[in-house]
């Protein structure tokens, strides 16, 4: 792998420097109440995180954390049981591959029409999202593996069990948080909206209904910085965790 000519954490503090000289420079040449300085969202976010914007981070990351474990147990097994059986593939893959392009966003309606406002709707629509991501990344990651390194597996006496404990696990590991970090941003937005349309607390009710109803600009500021350090906190997690799970590889 090539080395990148800057480091990483460098590039990003220069980028974040430049974003807030921006912002700072638009804010106090615009002279808006809808454009507070950086100075002021961050004296913002600093006191509302020890009131309502804790809670209401806690109940969005509590969401997001419950989302991906459902999806990722749904959806991990099913994907492996299709790169197991041709006939299970023949029928569950073209589904998914047919619903996968859909934006999971349209089935709010059905699914709030179903189980209502609240929880169980956010959780099983980001699930959805989940679900699809983690099924196409595992699925098409097992199906890339070599017809020659199935026969050499066999050949040695490998069955169905040494494949699953050998080969797809650790495959199905690394293809998981994959699909995981790729998804984990439009499960931040899906998860903004749900909250501004059914629920009264978390991230996305803080924001809209919370305090830009009210035109309380800094702190829907605070607001929008929550949200960008909950999906960067998860990002970088998942990412770790990918490192992790696929050292193995670089070693091959």
């Amino acid at each position: 792998m090539r080395r990148p000519a800057v480091d990483p954490r460098v590039a990003l503090a220069v980028d974040l420097a430049l974003l807030v000289f921006v912002w700072h420079l638009a804010a106090t040449s615009l002279d808006r109440s809808f454009l507070p300085t950086p100075w002021t969202v961050l004296v913002t976010f600093v006191s509302e995180v020890q009131g309502p914007l804790l809670t209401h981070g806690w109940a969005s990351l509590r969401r997001v954390l419950l989302s991906v474990l459902a999806g990722s147990a749904a959806a991990a097994p099913l994907a492996v049981l299709a790169a197991e059986s041709r006939l299970v593939d023949s029928f569950l893959s073209p589904l998914v591959y047919f619903l996968y392009p859909t934006p999971k966003i349209v089935f709010l309606p059905i699914i709030v029409f179903l189980l209502g406002l609240g929880d169980p709707s956010i959780v099983f629509l980001i699930s959805l999202i989940v679900f699809f991501q983690v099924y196409v990344i595992v699925r098409d990651a097992l199906a890339r593996v070599p017809a020659a390194t199935l026969d050499s597996m066999a050949a040695l006496g490998g069955g169905r069990r040494h494949r699953l404990r050998y080969l797809y696990a650790p495959l199905s590991a690394a293809a998981v948080l994959t699909a995981l970090k790729v998804s984990v941003g439009t499960s931040i937005a899906v998860l903004f909206i749900a909250e501004a349309i059914g629920n009264n607390v978390g991230l996305g009710y803080y924001i809209v209904v919370d305090q830009w109803n009210r035109f309380a600009y800094p702190k829907v500021y605070a607001g929008v910085l929550a949200i960008a350090v909950l999906g960067s906190a998860l990002f970088g997690i998942i990412s770790w965790l990918e490192a992790r799970a696929t050292r193995w590889q670089g070693a091959r």
